[in-house]
């Protein structure tokens, strides 16, 4: 578990990083989403599909 949390904080710090760049908005959405939301939700998709209701 130490493991999800160690990666999960590098990607909240990687966040902060591009953040606070000087890159435009554009880019820095961009860089979100390929770099911090994806991999996140990568490191997570056990728990979101576990979640998701049953369609009948």
């Amino acid at each position: 578990m130490s493991r999800k949390l160690e990666q999960e904080e590098y990607l909240y710090r990687r966040a902060i990083d591009i953040i606070e760049s000087v890159d435009t908005d554009d880019d820095k959405e961009n860089l979100l989403f390929q770099e911090v939301w994806l991999p996140l939700a990568e490191l997570y998709k056990d728990r979101i599909t576990a979640s998701e209701p049953e369609s009948h």
